[in-house]
């Protein structure tokens, strides 16, 4: 089957939108391959999360208003969509933690594993990680 987009992590998001960032350049270079770019709420809150983090922003920390007006601008490039929670998505949810080891970031990295795989979508990533879902369609980016 065939990805209907792709669903990308937050932290591909923060690449590509900040230049400053280490993976800016792997982030652009891979954009023209990508289906659908597409953010959910929880990338979407988790993007306007890191902006205003100082230890991941450093000098260029946004303020909450000045983080919301970014991802204004993001919502606003017609190439990139915004989705809700697909059809599926509890039932998909739930079956992820059988067998899983708790870490610090299982329960995100889940609900982005169970909306890709409820969804159609692609997950795209810096993380390794998600390649610890079963079935998972997942770009691992450099």
């Amino acid at each position: 089957m065939s990805a209907t987009a792709d669903l990308l992590d937050v932290n591909v998001w923060l690449a590509f939108s900040v230049e400053a960032h280490p993976h800016h350049a792997s982030a652009l270079s891979s954009w023209s391959s990508l289906n659908r770019p597409t953010l959910c709420r929880v990338t979407h809150l988790g993007f306007l999360r890191l902006l205003c983090n100082r230890q991941v922003m450093g000098n260029f920390v946004f303020q909450p208003a000045g983080a919301w007006a970014a991802s204004e601008r993001l919502l606003g490039d017609e190439s990139i969509h915004y989705q809700d929670g697909p059809a599926g998505l509890e039932t998909q949810l739930k079956s992820l933690p059988n067998g899983a080891k708790a870490s610090r970031d299982f329960w995100t990295d889940a609900y982005l594993a169970a909306f890709a795989l409820s969804a159609g979508m692609r997950l795209v990533s810096f993380d390794s990680g998600f390649t610890r879902f079963k079935d998972l369609d997942c770009l691992i980016l450099d």
